[in-house]
């Protein structure tokens, strides 16, 4: 009798940590993405005034209310206007990337922990890690032609570094890959 509680045990215990890792994909054609989150996105659209004029800011949202180490699980799409890369190189895409950087640890009023530069399918990124109070910001930061992807993962301190950060930020896929 033991034995067989043991065994239902253990079989509740694996079914539940099969459950956990089953994460939804998250397609996206009109953005040209897909990545997969713990549960199904909110999608939103807000209006941002830049430098360059005022960009749709589309954002695929997933914001954990319990049982998750994470707070937030986002990816985020702008489309800056095609003109301004028509003539662009590797300086240029760099300073675009700089200032999404920038604009990041500014927006938070965070410290920039790591920077590195990073190719994503061919096109130039950076992935970055931003401390504020009380967490972590995770980004990579692709800039493709005149787009910029950000996926992100938000996690309070005591959950620096889980496996989730990982795993969502390396879910994200383009459709479109640069020939």
């Amino acid at each position: 009798m033991k034995k067989a509680l043991f065994l239902m045990a253990i079989f509740l215990l694996s079914f539940n940590a099969v459950n956990a890792q089953t994460w939804e994909k998250y397609k996206a054609e009109d953005l040209a993405f897909v990545a997969y989150y713990p549960k199904e996105p909110k999608r939103t659209v807000q209006k941002v005034s830049t430098a360059v004029g005022e960009l749709d800011m589309h954002m695929i949202m997933h914001a954990p209310t319990s049982g998750d180490d994470n707070a937030v699980y986002s990816v985020i799409r702008s489309d800056y206007p095609k003109e301004q890369f028509k003539d662009a190189d590797d300086e240029y895409n760099a300073t675009v990337l700089n200032g999404a950087v920038n604009g990041a640890v500014s927006n938070v009023q965070g410290k920039l922990l790591f920077d590195e530069k990073i190719t994503f399918n061919g096109y130039p990124g950076r992935s970055i890690k931003i401390e504020i109070q009380g967490g972590f910001i995770y980004i990579n930061a692709y800039l493709v032609e005149n787009s910029m992807f950000i996926t992100q993962v938000i996690c309070l301190s005591s959950n620096d570094e889980n496996p989730s950060i990982k795993r969502f930020l390396d879910s994200f896929e383009l459709i479109k890959v640069k020939q």
